[in-house]
């Protein structure tokens, strides 16, 4: 039998909850990362991969009409919950909506015995994450709520990476809590209003994007990443036709002693257990690809600014950090480089991914969603488990909607640990494949705890990962441009301007029409 076989397909006959927009009231410019999701959409229209699908189990007696309210103050609150998108004279455009409606459907699952209410409640789960959006018509969020037991919910929450991130689901999260909260002990639901709302930060960002800081960024990317040479580890099957692509995800919990040591080895060298995650992860990469040019896509919150962290909205931002494994180091002198690659990344992470793909003149491949296959997340968990009147909601491990890299490695700290996971796409990979890739991953790391001045080569890799690396052959399947100019790595953040300041300016709305 085909381990693929197993994998629940994502096509679905279940119908999305019809929640509507009111009337128009102002339109804006869009941001970078909202004209990319925008184009990638038109693309393939409806790819589920851009859909952000979290659930919670709800324990206690929950009130559904207040939880309805809950959500309805939320959607009230950020502007961005109540955008649609359309090119208006050939520019895109967001468009702000006076209201939305966002029903919270109810599917009563409790009176199934507990194997087959198991498996109805995945596959509800899978089809709820996998419903497309219109982005034209939005609302570009949904919720449903799975009854399993008299006091046992799931509360799943779908939303378009459009308008969101996972920053913004621990917004959400925790607001829907104090707005319920609120609203059971008879108190009023309404929260001040936000000093900010996510269109404000758009005009500051693109203006920030066409000064002369924007332009000394793309010369450093440019340079950065020039001959950029494909970075796959080889598939078990051909990469399928167009973008909407299976996904799944493996994985395991890091022990706390493995971690800590990590941990306090990175600190004793300058550096962060991301950093040296992710030189263990180049490591990995090196070996299964046979060469020493290794780059990945990593993640970036984007909220650089204090102003900014209530917000609900896409401010995420990709980063390719690219090393040179050449020279057989030890995995010290590796961390090193992975170190300076990284803090580079960050002191040139203000221009969008969509602005470096553009000054590279990268070839975008219609049969996957991004330019890259690999990625590494890290981070802290963004949403937490949360007690109130009477009810504790606990986040739990999403399914996934869709593959939008090939591989997709993240690191993310639960209550029980680090967790190491990984995204794949399952019409590439055997789940067995993946499995035994972040096996190994756990295996270097603990390697790298026993003994991190041993040379690259010296380390094991068990169950297939291939031979030490050859000697540094440079490749010749580049998917850049050719070699741009050498330019400085300096930046000067002298001019970058105030987010309040051009708050003034995007207050001043504009009518929908007049523009």
């Amino acid at each position: 039998m085909n381990p693929r076989s197993s994998i629940p397909s994502f096509t679905s006959s279940a119908s999305a909850s019809p929640g509507s927009l009111g009337e128009p009231l102002y339109r804006f410019p869009t941001s970078i990362a909202q004209q990319s999701f925008w184009y990638l959409d038109r693309l393939e229209p409806g790819n589920p991969c851009w859909n952000i699908a979290v659930r919670f189990r709800i324990a206690g007696p929950l009130d559904v009409s207040l939880l309805q309210r809950a959500v309805d103050e939320v959607v009230h609150r950020h502007d961005v919950l109540r955008t649609s998108f359309a090119l208006i004279d050939g520019a895109l455009a967001q468009i702000v909506h006076s209201e939305a409606t966002i029903p919270l459907p109810l599917d009563d699952l409790s009176d199934l015995a507990s194997p087959a209410r198991d498996a109805e409640e995945e596959r509800r789960t899978i089809a709820e994450a996998a419903l497309p959006f219109s982005l034209r018509t939005g609302p570009l969020l949904r919720v449903r709520l799975l009854k399993l037991a008299k006091q046992e919910h799931m509360f799943l929450l779908t939303i378009h990476h459009i308008v969101s991130d996972g920053w913004s689901i621990g917004i959400f999260s925790d607001e829907i809590a104090a707005h319920y909260a609120n609203l059971a002990s008879g108190i009023p639901a309404t929260s001040p209003n936000l000093p900010l709302q996510y269109a404000d930060y758009t005009i500051w960002k693109n203006e920030q994007n066409e000064s002369a800081t924007g332009a000394q960024l793309r010369s450093y990317w440019q340079t950065k990443l020039a001959n950029l040479p494909v970075c796959e580890i080889p598939s078990d099957y051909p990469r399928p036709a167009g973008q909407i692509q299976r996904a799944y995800i493996l994985s395991l919990v890091l022990p706390v002693s493995l971690t800590d040591s990590l941990a306090a080895l990175a600190r004793n060298h300058g550096c962060t257990l991301y950093t040296l995650s992710l030189a263990a992860l180049k490591m990995l990469i090196a070996r299964y690809t046979r060469q020493h040019d290794v780059y990945v896509g990593t993640l970036l919150a984007g909220r650089e600014r204090v102003e900014l962290e209530p917000l609900i909205g896409a401010f995420i931002n990709t980063l390719i950090l690219r090393t040179d494994l050449s020279g057989n180091p030890s995995f010290l002198d590796l961390l090193a480089r992975v170190q300076r690659t990284v803090e580079e990344g960050m002191a040139h992470q203000d221009l969008h991914f969509q602005q470096v793909v553009e000054a590279l003149r990268l070839k975008r491949d219609p049969n996957r969603p991004t330019v890259y296959g690999i990625n590494f997340i890290y981070q802290r968990d963004f949403v937490k488990p949360l007690q109130f009147a009477g009810l504790s909601m606990i986040p739990v491990p999403s399914k996934s909607p869709g593959a939008i890299y090939d591989l997709n490695f993240f690191m993310v700290q639960r209550s029980d640990g680090w967790r190491l996971s990984c995204e794949y796409n399952c019409d590439m990979y055997e789940a067995v494949a993946v499995n035994r890739m972040i096996g190994q991953l756990r295996h270097l790391l603990e390697q790298i705890v026993a003994n991190p001045n041993r040379k690259l080569s010296e380390f094991q890799f068990p169950d297939g990962a291939g031979d030490p690396l050859p000697p540094f052959v440079p490749r010749s399947n580049y998917v850049t441009s050719p070699q741009s100019p050498e330019v400085s790595s300096t930046v000067d953040r002298s001019n970058s301007g105030g987010l309040v300041v051009r708050k003034i300016l995007s207050r001043v709305y504009t009518q929908l029409g007049k523009i």
